[in-house]
């Protein structure tokens, strides 16, 4: 007998899930698109995907609840939302993941200055009516307008489909789009609209989309959103096994990621008052492991040595055949790899950067996988350090997406600590800029030792920071925030645990960057820039990653934040053909360095680990 119907409601977004009972709380979600945070993959091991029962009959706690779970949160409702399964109607409060504030608008006045040349043009033309002296077709009679040779001839079926009408309606004045030398739209002059294009950055965490008028050059509008690939895990490995292990693992991935873009980019259409079908071009920014997943390309084997990816050339398709919603005959531009995991992201910043048009220049690319690009003066060197998801709040024991309530910086007010949450909120746990503070904080005072240990001892230590540690060995931890100010009193710490996966992540990013500089021959000295881009780009102070060692010790003036520079990258290339040019240039000149075998960086990591 099969099992009955059930309906799952949650709470705030009040949507409902019609599922088959004994469904998982997080599977019941994701049906209806509410987002909820699990960054293990649903295996039980992070506690992050909390959730309230309001009312409804659910299983027994699991070991993993009973272990993440106290006792009066149990008693309060609150339960793992991949590990308790609805076993009859139910209503159940999620955190707001849904509401994560993703930081990576793009200051057009920032971008360095580039000529407009998109592949897509528009051009107003007046033709000649046809008489019986002149018979040529209207497509022949269209292209000899605009130059192009009768032999040439390209068009897409539906933009044929219009073109009588169209002529005959305006006294044979027609706007023309053109996407190279194919004819993709016909359009009256007075209804005619300018066209539009995406460029999108397909982010571990968060998915982007800007909204550009190709006529112009402008962005438009910006949507932004959680990746909803989350759900099966933070780190791009928790993906790629979820292609390779589950049954239609891949397509559910590659569906997700489409579903995403369109919705992003159907919101900025929306925006501005335009439509799908005044959309013709995209260009796509990406890691590796993300670029595999968007293109439904088996990744498994970018995962394991020698690390090959499928393909790294760009690749120019249509639209259509990706599922992403555009203009008949729209076409998606995918930026190059250079190797491994220096993937189209990495491609991209370095073009945002012209990376090659200046003096000695390092840039890191710093989120769940840390990009490391070094141009020397001679060479361009890169390489990806395998950083994990702690920056972004994965691994730590109360991190979390940079949404209200996260704390987002933290700074010394005399001799205490003093904490700015996102919003204002009250404190609901730590996102990834404010992890550089605290590490930078704790150091200068001393309640951080230089080999990663929180002092055991309160001598030495200012009074108040004194008071705010607190356990003994592995379960020494710091309050960040306390009961009044915290969100549901729930006080915030950062735990010795948690220093610890700083320091791996720390870690290899610096030993990353002492092997390129070692490569190159040159020293940080020799640095006339050190750029910052990613999520983090505009929100880490400088003085903190240089006092905590992500960064070598450099002149801060030198330290220059450049945003989503990988998104710039791709905005780039969509609006001139030069600039797409140039990103492909650059990767094939970049030069990639292996990290996971190299000697040096097994000696560099150890060595870094150490808090500077």
């Amino acid at each position: 007998m099969s099992s009955p119907t059930i309906n799952v409601t949650f709470h705030p977004a009040g949507v409902t899930a019609q599922a088959t009972a004994g469904v998982a709380l997080s599977e019941a979600a994701a049906s209806v698109g509410v987002a909820i945070n699990t960054p293990c993959g649903g295996k039980g091991t992070c506690g992050k995907c909390r959730v309230r029962v309001r009312s409804g009959e659910l299983s027994e706690p699991t070991a993993q609840e009973l272990q993440l779970l106290s006792s009066t949160e149990l008693q309060a409702g609150v339960r793992l939302a991949c590990q308790a399964h609805a076993l009859g109607e139910c209503e159940i409060e999620t955190a707001g993941v849904g509401d994560v504030v993703v930081r990576k608008d793009l200051d057009e006045d920032a971008l360095r200055s580039f000529a407009l040349q998109p592949r897509v043009k528009r051009r107003a033309l007046a033709l000649d009516p046809p008489e019986l002296g002149d018979q040529r077709s209207d497509l022949l009679r269209l292209w000899d307008k605009l130059g192009t040779g009768g032999c040439s001839c390209r068009a897409r079926l539906a933009a044929l489909e219009r073109l009588p009408g169209v002529l005959r309606g305006d006294e044979f004045n027609v706007v023309a789009t053109m996407l190279d030398d194919l004819l993709v739209a016909v359009e009256p002059r007075d209804t005619a609209r300018d066209p539009y294009g995406a460029a999108i950055d397909v982010g571990t965490t968060t998915i982007v989309a800007y909204l550009v008028n190709l006529s112009t050059g402008r962005i438009e509008a910006t949507c932004a959103t959680l990746n909803p690939q989350t759900r099966h895990g933070a780190d791009v490995i928790s993906r790629i096994e979820h292609a390779r292990d589950v049954p239609g693992g891949l397509e559910e991935l590659q569906g997700e990621v489409v579903g995403a873009i369109n919705a992003l980019v159907g919101r900025a259409l929306k925006d501005v008052g335009a439509e799908t079908n005044h959309l013709f071009e995209l260009t796509v920014v990406g890691n590796t492991a993300m670029h595999h997943l968007l293109l439904g390309l088996d990744p498994q084997y970018i995962a394991q040595a020698p690390y090959i990816p499928v393909v790294s050339q760009p690749l120019t398709l249509y639209a259509s055949d990706l599922g992403i919603e555009a203009a008949s005959g729209g076409q998606v531009f995918v930026l190059p790899i250079v190797a491994g995991f220096v993937g189209a992201d990495t491609v991209g910043v370095m073009t945002a950067a012209d990376i090659t048009g200046r003096g000695p220049t390092l840039a890191i690319d710093i989120g769940t996988n840390g990009e490391i690009v070094l141009w020397s003066g001679d060479r361009l060197l890169c390489a990806s350090a395998a950083a994990g998801p702690a920056f972004e709040g994965a691994r730590i024991s109360q991190g979390m997406y940079a949404a209200p309530g996260a704390i987002s910086a933290v700074t010394l007010n005399g001799e205490d600590l003093r904490i700015s949450t996102i919003d204002d909120a009250p404190a609901r746990g730590i996102c990834g800029s404010a992890l550089f503070d605290a590490t930078a904080v704790l150091l200068e005072t001393g309640a951080l030792e230089v080999n990663g240990r929180l002092a055991a001892e309160a001598d030495g230590l200012p009074a108040a920071i004194a008071a705010r540690m607190s356990g003994e060995g592995n379960g020494r931890r710091v309050l960040l925030a306390s009961e009044a100010i915290a969100h549901r009193a729930h006080p915030v710490y950062l735990t010795q645990p948690d220093i610890r996966e700083i320091q791996l992540a720390k870690g290899a990013i610096r030993a990353g960057v002492e092997v390129l500089l070692g490569e190159a021959g040159i020293s940080a000295g020799d640095l006339e820039a050190v750029l910052l881009a990613g999520a983090f780009g505009n929100h880490i102070r400088p003085e903190s990653a240089v006092r905590m060692g992500v960064l070598p010790p450099v002149d801060l003036a030198r330290v220059v934040a450049v945003g989503n520079a990988a998104g710039a990258g791709a905005l780039m290339a969509l609006c001139s053909e030069s600039e797409r040019e140039l990103a492909c240039r650059l990767a094939v000149e970049a030069e990639h360095v292996e990290l996971a075998a190299n000697p040096r960086f097994q000696m560099a990591f150890m060595e870094t680990m150490l808090f500077e």
